[in-house]
């Protein structure tokens, strides 16, 4: 269990027995870990805002979570917007809205309440537009005020919502494409380059707290030479698979041994990986996979619109192609490159692995990474 699921694991308990306390001992025998672990982990989310109190000699207790009011109408008009949608969700209310679109043009719309997004690019409202007669999401920062309603939001179908929250990947008109999938289209071509901007800026980030040096920089070493190659791998096959063309590979591949180029397995190829990209500094790493990113940016503004309306074999690094999905979940969904960066540097904590014994410092194989399923 890495850092983060133990915290998790943490919380889930602790709430699961609020308002008793439970014993460290338990708790470390439910998580698997020392009783010094479970109090190193208690104080970092006490000092990340948690309200966890020690109770002496019976253990750590969370407070049972205070009674909420039911907002009122009147209530839902002076409050945040914010809370009057969430509380629009939870009671399953319909809500009024006053919403300014892109254009800039206001409408005021009824809608059921289903749930809140929150993304790298903004914060939605999920729901059924009864002025549309359709799933619909709403940019929160464009909601300029909301209302409560005393009608109930009916059930809907699964399939609706998640229609409306796949937002990259809207559902093709019936019959022939007009102004819908030129829409849609935009949508999805706009929506992922926002998903590539953020992921660049992530490993801006992850780089400048690593410039230090130490244990940190030497494990981000060796998952930015990973991601270097395997994103430009995938860039590459993404690309391919919607023009048809010869795969082209961006960035700055290193040299490899001919045996690279065969049928290797996973553990074989990340290791020559490695040891191909333990020469270069880690500047030159996050250079490289920087330019993999731009090529893709540069690729995804400028490619046809219909490559987006439409779905694409899913290219895998080991086994038969996956099933057809569209330009926009291969590129930014999960299993595509941004969510593999993502995935990595989700894992990069405070107390990186350590490279097997025997190798140099900064040489290991990553390990766990979805790549291989």
């Amino acid at each position: 269990m890495d850092r983060v699921d133990r915290l998790l694991a943490l919380v889930a308990e602790l709430r699961a027995a609020s308002p008793d306390p439970l014993d460290p001992a338990a708790l470390a025998a439910r998580l698997g870990v020392s009783e010094r672990t479970v109090r190193r982990d208690v104080e970092l989310l006490t000092h990340g805002g948690l309200p966890v109190r020690a109770r002496r000699g019976r253990g750590y207790a969370l407070p049972a979570p205070a009674a909420r009011e039911p907002l009122s109408e009147v209530g839902s008009l002076m409050g945040p917007v914010h809370d009057t949608l969430a509380e629009a969700v939870r009671a399953r209310r319909v809500v009024r809205l006053a919403y300014t679109d892109r254009a800039g043009a206001r409408s005021f719309r009824d809608v059921e309440a289903h749930g809140l997004v929150v993304a790298p690019y903004g914060e939605y409202l999920v729901g059924w537009c009864r002025m549309r007669d359709g799933p619909r999401m709403f940019r929160l920062d464009r909601i300029g005020a909301a209302v409560l309603s005393g009608r109930g939001a009916e059930v809907r179908d699964l399939d609706d919502l998640l229609a409306a929250l796949r937002v990259p990947v809207p559902r093709p008109a019936a019959g022939p494409r007009g102004p819908a999938g030129a829409a849609g289209a935009a949508r999805a071509r706009a929506w992922t380059l926002d998903r590539l901007e953020f992921v660049r800026s992530r490993l801006r980030d992850a780089a400048a707290q690593a410039r230090g040096g130490g244990a940190g920089a030497a494990a981000l070493r060796g998952v930015l030479g990973h991601l270097a190659e395997w994103t430009r791998w995938q860039a590459a096959a993404i690309r391919s698979a919607a023009t048809g063309e010869e795969p082209v590979l961006e960035g700055r591949p290193p040299p490899f041994p001919p045996a690279f180029g065969r049928d290797l397995t996973y553990d074989a190829r990340e290791r020559m990986i490695q040891d191909a990209m333990a020469l270069r500094s880690l500047g030159d790493l996050a250079r490289d996979l920087r330019q993999v990113l731009e090529a893709v940016a540069h690729w995804a503004a400028d490619c046809d619109d219909a490559l987006w309306e439409g779905e694409l074999p899913d290219p895998r690094p080991y086994g038969p192609p996956g099933p057809p999905r569209p330009l926009a979940d291969l590129l930014a969904g999960w299993r595509g490159p941004l969510a593999h960066i993502e995935w990595h540097l989700d894992r990069l904590t405070d107390e990186p692995p350590l490279p097997p014994a025997g190798r140099e410092e900064d040489v290991w194989v990553v390990d766990r990474c979805p790549l291989q399923a």
